[in-house]
This record gives structure tokens, sequence and C-alpha cells, in this order.
């Protein structure tokens, strides 16, 4: 099952919204294949891992760390393809809380005849597959805020003239973040200060789907992240008032190709939930929110966080602007866990990481 678990890992990023499954087959000791599912819309973990033996598969034990499915989606369902090569054995990490399999796929494989064991290495395999679990069973996507700051808990100098606050070595590292999740997510501030491109450079991987949030509409539609040929979507986020009154720049973001999505709200400023709801249904599993301040802040007062990562770089800017208004630090609490805080040196840096506790 440990196998298993380093195999699905090979599909993060490359697989989401679905979750990262691999699988193993062994007879008699002896593994027979393996396999992993390796990018949406591709063969499944049980599939690849069986297509992968030389000979035959009957009387084998299968381990996958995800209840095989048992529902036609982009592909056949895996359990006819366990049942069709003879296996009279599955071990799984854990069910599938997807509602279309949930306990189906083990009732399959049980009503074939064969043995199946559930919740071998259960919480490694929950860990691995939060992002999956949170966006199956919450109807919106997994949200992960990351936070770069001074000592003194600055996200920017005075004159926003610290374009860097953190070294390379941790930079390089939120860039494998954003390959390994669905979209990254800013406010329009943060657009028209620093004019970004959001894309992933310091490592190999995807560029991620790019979120703004505007309720009023302000960003530019010449804004470097508009501009140029990509293979991403951009969505801006705004209200349906903001798009009436600025018709002729939601006409220039859409030839563009830029997807403008609004939402009825009374103010300029949009609540996350319906926001995050509609993401979902656009098939983004996972969001990296990178600010700004106003992002940040509304995010943890609305409590719409999963998980946190703060850069803490080893520098004073001595003012500027603060990761969170005093609004949501008082909020904060309910995000820590302190028990659960994970510490990196990342090149100068310390990375603080933790999964926020349910409620």
């Amino acid at each position: 099952m440990q196998e298993c678990l380093r195999l699905a890992e090979r599909g993060r990023g490359s697989v989401s919204p679905n979750p990262m499954v691999g699988a193993v087959l062994v007879r008699k000791g002896r593994v027979l294949g393996r396999g992993y599912h390796a990018r949406f819309g591709g063969p499944h973990a049980e599939v690849n891992c069986l297509g992968s033996v030389r000979g035959s598969t009957a009387d084998s034990t299968l381990y996958v760390n995800l209840e095989p499915c048992a529902y036609y989606g982009k592909t056949p369902p895996c359990v006819d393809a366990v049942i069709a090569a003879g296996v009279r054995e599955v071990f799984t990490a854990m069910k599938d809380p997807n509602p279309r399999v949930a306990g189906r796929g083990i009732r399959k494989l049980r009503s074939a005849g064969i043995t199946v064991h559930v919740g071998l290495l259960g919480d490694e395999a929950k860990r691995l597959n939060r992002a999956f679990i949170r966006h199956t069973t919450v109807r919106r996507p997994f949200v992960h805020l990351k936070i770069a700051q001074s000592l003194d808990g600055m996200i920017a100098g005075p004159r926003r003239d610290n374009r860097w606050i953190t070294s390379s070595a941790s930079r390089a590292l939120v860039h494998r973040m954003r390959s390994e999740h669905d979209a990254v997510l800013v406010g329009a501030g943060t657009i028209r200060a620093d004019n970004p491109l959001l894309t992933v450079r310091s490592a190999r991987g995807r560029n991620p789907h790019v979120v703004i949030l505007d309720g009023r509409l302000n960003v530019s539609p010449k804004a470097r992240i508009f501009t140029g040929r990509r293979k991403r979507l951009v969505f801006v986020c705004t209200t349906c008032r903001a798009a009436r009154r600025r018709q002729r720049v939601v006409e220039a973001l859409i030839r563009q190709d830029v997807r403008v999505l609004e939402f009825e709200s009374p103010t300029a400023t949009l609540a996350l939930r319906p926001v995050l709801r509609r993401l979902h249904r656009l098939n983004i599993g996972s969001i990296l929110v990178e600010g700004g301040q106003e992002v940040f802040t509304q995010f943890v007062r609305e409590r719409v966080v999963d998980e946190m990562s703060i850069f803490l770089a080893p520098r004073v800017l001595a003012g500027g602007i603060s990761a969170f208004r005093e609004a949501a630090r008082r909020a904060f609490a309910h995000l820590v866990d302190p028990a659960s805080i994970t510490v990196r040196v990342i090149g100068r840096d310390i990375l603080l990481n933790w999964i926020v506790r349910e409620e």
C-alpha cells in the first residue's frame, strides 16, 4: 500500500479534479504489475496496473489506495476490469467519498466473490487526497492560502518596492505549489499593483488556471495576465452591477477568451461561497490563494480555508502592507491547530504549514 501511495503521487497536478490513485498487483509474494492515474480523462490506476501485467492476472491480490469506481464516467468502471481479470482479493485504503461510488465498488467486488479489505493506511490515503475529499464532500474547491511575509508581518513594503520578500528557494517551491493546484487566485489589486503572470517558471509542471476577484471590474484588459497565447483559463469574478456598468471592459475581456463570471451582490465585495461553488461546477478542484491583503482577510473571515502556508523571511520591512486587516486577525484563531503545524527551512526562510481543522 505504501507503494500505491508513492505511485499515486506521480499524478499530482495532472489528475485533478480526480483523485490521485496508485495500484499494485501481487501473486504469491511477487509483484505482477503497477499503475497509477496519470492524467484527468485517462485510464485509471487499476486499468493501467492490470494492463502492465505480462501473463495471467488470475488468483492475484490488488492493492489500491482508493475504492475502485463503479460507474461510467470518462472511462468504464474499474470494478469491471478487476472482476474480469480474475483478482481474488482487494486491499483498499479508503472508500471513495464520491456519492456516485461511496461503497458501490466494494459491494460489487464482494458480490463477485472477491474478498475486500478496507482501511489499510487509511489516514495516509486521506492526507494524500485531502483536496479531492474536500472538493467532493463540501462541493467547493480545496482552498490553500499561501502568504510570504517579513518578520514584522508585512507582505509588501511601504512603497511596494520590495517585490521579493522571500528567497529564490521559497519562490521555486511556490511555483511547484502552483503546478499542483488547479487554479491560483488573486484580487484585482494584485493585478493592478504587480501585473503578474502567475505562471510556473522555477519548477516543472503545468500552469494553473487563474481566478481574479474584482467586484468593481477595475482590471485593465491590457494586463499581462490577459494578453498573449495560453493553454489555461482565466476567470474574472465580478458583480452583475459592475458588469452592466463596465460593459466595454467585459467585451474586451471576452474577446481575449477571458471568462467573466457575474454574481449578484448588494456591494462591490463578492461573497466567497457562491464564487467557490461556481468554480466547483467548472471542475476547479483546488485553489492556491496568493493575495493580497483584502483577499486574505476575506477568506479568513468567511472561514473557507483548508490549508495554510506562511513563508517567513528573515527581514524587517518597518511598515507597509500586512497580510490581514485587524478584523481577520481576530478570526485567525479558528484556523490554527498548533499540534498540526510543520516547520521547514527553505533557503533562508522558514515555512509554516498546517491543515485547518474542520468545524
